[in-house]
């Protein structure tokens, strides 16, 4: 049997240059994560949100097809409390409901695109994604002149290649960060409250231009916003216009 005796000063060695070499390697993999391009490290995001300090939110509409439409009760009520919106016009429902888009136009209000035909776009290739929001934009353009680029995606459904592939044609995705929940068919009070439990600096909110409890709701909530100190805004002028970035949560924030 052979016994073998090591040094204490052996040992050290032994463990220094051990932690070195943990060292090296977790370096190593930080340096590569790092330098890794945006895409690969998450999902590229719709805007949500923005980062402010500033009391601002912007409230929104998307005209969708239902059996009813309130947006003329919509456009009273902002009218009444000299509120600018921004609406996410369909580009069938701007076909089909000409009066109703003038009546948004004349208010003063923002006009941007939700689709043309309210498919699902991740459901959709690359070129039948740009043909539908090339040709809600071209609609949107001659009825009421506004050349928008901001584009809400129906049912608020994306994935990366959707997101790229509408920016790489100069359109900027926007969805919401809170949602009204007018859709489930909730009373007045229940779509404020749920709202205004939620709200916070540089929010989207989303409302639909189909339910009969929108417009009586929308009244409680402007005045709860303005009771707690909030502004107004419409989606283009809460947005950052340059030198931003849009995070995994979809806030974007500037540089």
């Amino acid at each position: 049997m052979h016994i073998f005796v090591v040094k204490k000063a052996t040992i050290i060695r032994a463990a220094v240059f051990l932690l070195l070499v943990i060292g090296a390697i977790v370096y190593a993999q930080a340096a590569i994560g790092e330098a890794a391009p945006a895409s690969a490290q998450a999902e590229a995001m719709p805007v949500c949100r923005i980062q402010t300090d500033e009391m601002i939110v912007a409230v929104t509409f998307d005209t969708v097809f239902g059996d009813e439409d309130y947006t003329r009760q919509i456009l009273d009520v902002l009218k009444s409390e000299s509120v600018r919106a921004t609406f996410f016009v369909m580009g069938l429902w701007a076909n089909e409901n000409s009066a109703a888009l003038d009546a948004i136009l004349r208010g003063g209000h923002e006009i941007a695109s939700h689709s043309m035909n309210h498919e699902r776009y991740p459901d959709m290739t690359q070129s039948e994604i740009l043909s539908d929001a090339k040709a809600a934009a071209d609609v949107i353009f001659s009825k009421t002149g506004y050349d928008t680029r901001l584009i809400r995606m129906p049912y608020g459904a994306f994935d990366t290649p959707s997101i790229l592939a509408l920016e790489s044609e100069g359109f900027l995705p926007v969805k919401w960060s809170v949602d009204s929940k007018d859709w489930k068919g909730y009373s007045a009070e229940q779509i404020a409250d749920s709202v205004m439990a939620d709200v916070q600096n540089g929010d989207i909110i989303m409302f639909q231009n189909n339910m009969a409890q929108t417009p009586a709701a929308l009244i409680e909530i402007i005045l709860a916003l303005r009771e707690r100190g909030y502004k107004i805004v419409t989606v283009s002028d809460l947005l950052f216009d340059s030198d931003y970035i849009i995070d995994a949560k979809g806030v974007q924030r500037p540089l």
